[in-house]
């Protein structure tokens, strides 16, 4: 039962080792535009969509009491 464990292991550290060697390699870009933009675009986004879901809250909240 051990070596088999062991060897399953073994395998799918083969596996995935070359995976993590080649991710390791390879850097991002951070001067192209794209990137830019995007890193602009994530770090905006979380605050927009809060933003507006409360803004979504207070509209329906106001329907809500203007109905009674």
């Amino acid at each position: 039962m051990i070596s088999t464990n062991k060897t399953i292991a073994t395998s799918l550290m083969f596996l995935v080792l070359p995976f993590l060697v080649i991710a390791q390699e390879e850097s991002v870009d951070t001067t192209s535009q794209g990137y830019k933009i995007g890193y602009e675009i994530g770090s905006w986004l979380p605050f927009l969509i809060i933003f507006t879901l409360a803004l979504m809250v207070i509209i329906r909240s106001y329907r809500l009491s203007q109905k009674k």
